[in-house]
């Protein structure tokens, strides 16, 4: 059962994919998705695949399904008719962006928001895994007892999994050098080090591109939801109006 629905908000002939980070839902963009609304584009935040619910759907799904997930989403947005695409990705969604700038053409400009390329734990993901699952279940009223009860149940998870969705981030760092796009590369002040050194690298990968590099002093990983949200989504629109009169 889907708990977060979908956002699709009807504008212009523009459409702008907007997909969220790991452990996350379409909530994650939701401020975005409505300021760039505001400024009359097609705006669409799906949930990825096994998010946006349960932890057993988390645990159901994959990164094949997840990336399988926002390929459709883009199809969606070509099927609708919509000839020019803007990807905004934050953190996992990020990633996405990459490969699915190198494979769609109706991709004009594309937006990495705090996205790793560097090899992560595999432990790490499962931290994420872990925090999410506890955070679920507490906001749904289960018993510290019973949340005890459910992580001893389902962690530690089989690792392969988190290997796979560490390797297909790796690979997609070394996908970057493909992508044509203009790009808005962000990341946040307060956040780690390898999404800090991801970030720097993406941008030399790219050499050639256009690219739009912003630092947010006072946000952490998920700058979409932080206190720099405004400035954000400013930056953005500003970005993606620069690249729209060189295309005139």
């Amino acid at each position: 059962m889907q708990l977060v629905e979908n956002i699709f908000l009807r504008g212009n002939e523009k459409a702008v994919l907007l997909l969220h980070s790991y452990t996350s839902n379409a909530k994650e963009m939701q401020y975005l998705a409505k300021e760039l609304h505001e400024e009359g584009y097609t705006c669409y935040a799906p949930n990825l695949a096994g998010h946006g619910a349960t932890p057993e759907h988390l645990f159901a799904s994959s990164i094949e399904k997840v990336a399988a997930g926002s390929r459709e989403a883009v199809k969606y947005l070509i099927e609708q008719k919509y000839e020019t695409i803007y990807l905004i990705g934050q953190s996992l969604g990020g990633v996405l962006s990459i490969r699915l700038a190198n494979e769609f053409p109706q991709i004009k400009a594309v937006c990495i928001i705090s996205s790793p390329i560097l090899e992560r734990p595999a432990a790490e993901l499962e931290k994420r895994a872990a925090h999410f699952s506890k955070r679920y279940l507490k906001n749904n009223g289960s018993t510290e007892h019973e949340i005890q009860e459910f992580m001893s149940q389902h962690f530690p998870r089989p690792i392969e999994k988190f290997i796979a969705f560490q390797q297909f981030i790796v690979q997609s760092g070394k996908e970057v050098h493909a992508m044509k796009q203009p790009l808005f590369l962000a990341k946040g002040g307060l956040d780690e080090g390898v999404f800090h050194k991801s970030i720097d690298l993406i941008e030399q990968r790219v050499n050639g591109n256009i690219v739009c590099k912003k630092l947010y002093k006072n946000s952490g990983h998920l700058i979409s939801l932080g206190k720099e949200r405004d400035l954000l989504a400013e930056d953005i629109l500003d970005f993606l109006k620069k690249i729209e009169k060189r295309t005139v």
